[in-house]
């Protein structure tokens, strides 16, 4: 059985248990580095009447942590006599909440006392969803509180800003990538069978993410690589993947893991018969 290689520039865990799968290995790129302006931001922000959008599980993480959760915030009045200081992040008085996925819905949701509002997940996973979700509201006038990491796509924030919505991203935490001395025997032992053609797939979270595989491998050329089937998660992805001079990969219908593998899985099973 052919393996799959998952190459993901933050987050520990795959969603759907495919992390658990036989065929499946994870390496993680990058570390997770908090932003303590951008936190600090964030909290500081006044979500009465603002809606909240949440982009990834790491966003959740960041600021939900025990110790953000006793910093100083104003002290305004909160539900049941509580003050705000005493409030966890994402308990906080929001009008709405997004999350672009259902993976981010649940974080968000396990992260939270209350329940109101719930969590909007929009049809389209990623930003696509949340600016369509946005559109059929009066972006003019809309408060919008959008953390962010380091290396997100300006565009969408920029959009709702034309929209005449007032939104404030501040980026809450960078990631980092992984230098080669910091890789793990067992992540050593990956790349050495990697290097021997013991994968038939690479999912390729982000070009971040291939860029530190690439330089863990010593930055060989594309032809020099083992024959795998290459997957990414969005065609914009896949076009600047060909540009580097790397095969043309699969990318599934939902910028989403579990159907990138799903997909590399079924490709590979065909070639094998």
């Amino acid at each position: 059985m052919k393996k799959i290689l998952v190459l993901r520039s933050g987050g520990t865990e795959l969603s759907g248990g495919e992390g658990e799968a036989p065929d499946v290995v994870l390496l993680v790129t990058h570390e997770i580095v908090p932003n303590e302006a951008g936190i600090a931001g964030a909290l500081a922000f006044d979500p009465r009447g603002a809606r909240l959008i949440v982009s990834s599980k790491v966003t959740v993480e960041i600021l939900s942590a025990e110790e953000r959760s006793r910093g100083s915030r104003p002290p305004a009045p909160g539900p049941a006599g509580e003050s705000r200081a005493s409030l966890r992040f994402f308990d906080e008085d929001f009008d709405e909440i997004v999350a672009v996925g259902d993976e981010t819905a649940r974080a968000v949701r396990s992260a939270r006392r209350a329940g109101v509002p719930d969590v909007v997940v929009p049809a389209t996973p990623g930003a696509a969803g949340v600016l369509a979700e946005l559109k059929g509201k009066k972006a003019l006038g809309l408060r919008i509180l959008w953390p962010r990491g380091g290396d997100a796509d300006v565009a969408p924030v920029e959009e709702l800003r034309a929209r005449g919505a007032a939104i404030s991203a501040p980026v809450v935490y960078e990631k980092r990538a992984r230098p080669p001395a910091a890789l793990s025997a067992p992540e050593r032992q990956v790349l050495s069978g990697f290097a021997a053609g013991g994968f038939g797939a690479v999912a390729v979270g982000s070009l971040a993410a291939l860029d530190a595989f690439l330089v863990w491998l010593g930055s060989p050329a594309p032809a020099a690589l083992p024959q795998v089937r290459w997957g990414v998660l969005g065609p914009e992805t896949a076009r600047a993947f060909v540009a580097r001079g790397l095969p043309a990969p699969a990318v599934p219908g939902l910028p989403r893991f579990a159907d990138l593998i799903a997909r590399l899985r079924n490709d590979i099973g065909r070639n094998q018969t």
